[in-house]
């Protein structure tokens, strides 16, 4: 590449992450809180809590806007007004990679644990199916929130801020650490989602393979587990989708550890802001790829939107009779009081 066109690059990079700052993310932060709050409307209900695999939606789910109203809005307010406070306080930057860090892992974990659900709820033992109950996800749900928790605390010590940025020791056993961690965790993770997406997939073909006598309440059970598998693999798709280039660039540093020219060096930072970037429109999409990718779950939506203009028109219609009983009362004890004042002949 000459030199000229260096700056035409380094350009096209620049006006990407200005789209993506000013535009993207800021849609993506409103959307995203819409969408997540109502997945907690509809995967908290009675209904939906009777299946294990909506608690781990429902896990997701709250993550998600911790998530959003966390970590994206300190992403925001670095590329709009370049403002980062963990560049230049210490505790600050020990907390923001510890939450940030957790989060994200939170998230990952409890589409993993949906995974392996559905793989349970799909095989042919008796004994597997049994681990997919909500009792079990509750608990597999509180472990994972503690585990993650207690598994970034390293951060809140060995974190610190080196040449203006907030990074693990350069050249530590913690930084080597980090970094293989995360690794394993970009590659173990997504491959984990596919293999338990392979293996359910078998277990539903080996399903309709054999002939079963149903009843019409069976069949449409069974089609709306299909419909959740389906609503699954399509957040599994987008997320291993959003965070393939964050693990790239992992790959990358470890082979590259430094840039050799001007050129890698601009892609490299690109890459950098658009991996730590890119996650946060899957956090956004949850509720919209449900929506698209489930006829049962906008079914729930609907129920859930009558729901509350049901309710509306309930406080509606009881402050109207409220009315209509108060006016008669009055406009009695105006009359008897006009009675008693009228003067007798």
């Amino acid at each position: 590449m000459s030199n000229t066109s260096l700056p035409n690059l380094i350009t096209t990079f620049n006006e990407v992450l200005w789209c993506f700052n000013y535009i993207v993310l800021p849609i993506c932060f409103v959307l995203g809180n819409i969408g997540n709050c109502l997945n907690l409307l509809i995967f908290s209900q009675r209904s939906s809590r009777s299946n294990s695999c909506l608690l781990y939606f429902l896990s997701a789910s709250i993550i998600n806007i911790f998530i959003l109203n966390f970590g994206l809005v300190l992403r925001i307010l670095r590329g709009i007004w370049n403002i980062d406070p963990a560049l230049k306080s210490l505790w600050f930057c020990r907390w923001r990679t510890y939450l940030t860090s957790t989060f994200f892992l939170i998230y990952r974990c409890s589409i993993l644990l949906a995974c392996i659900d559905r793989m349970c709820a799909s095989s042919r033992s008796a004994w597997i199916r049994m681990e997919s109950r909500p009792r079990v996800a509750y608990h597999l749900i509180a472990f994972n929130w503690i585990l993650c928790f207690a598994y970034f605390t390293p951060a809140l010590v060995y974190h610190t801020i080196v040449y203006g940025q907030c990074l693990s020791p350069p050249g530590s056993t913690y930084a080597t650490y980090l970094t293989i961690s995360t690794l394993v965790q970009g590659l173990f993770i997504p491959s984990a989602m596919i293999v338990c997406g392979f293996i359910t997939f078998t277990h539903l073909k080996s399903m309709q393979s054999r002939i079963i006598p149903m009843n019409t309440d069976a069949h449409d059970e069974r089609k709306i587990v299909g419909q959740y598998i389906i609503m699954l693999f399509v957040q599994v798709a987008t997320d291993c989708l959003y965070n393939l280039l964050y693990s790239a660039y992992l790959i990358c540093s470890l082979v590259f550890p430094t840039p050799q020219n001007t050129q890698i060096a601009a892609i490299s930072s690109f890459l950098i802001n658009m991996s730590f970037t890119l996650p946060y429109l899957n956090y956004s999409a949850a509720f919209y790829l449900h929506t698209l990718s489930s006829p049962s779950f906008r079914r729930k939506l609907l129920q859930l939107l009558r729901r509350m203009r049901w309710f509306h028109q309930c406080i509606r219609v009881n402050y109207d009779r409220h009315n209509t009983h108060t006016i008669p009362l009055v406009t009695m004890r105006v009359r008897n009081t006009t009675a008693l004042n009228r003067p007798t002949t």
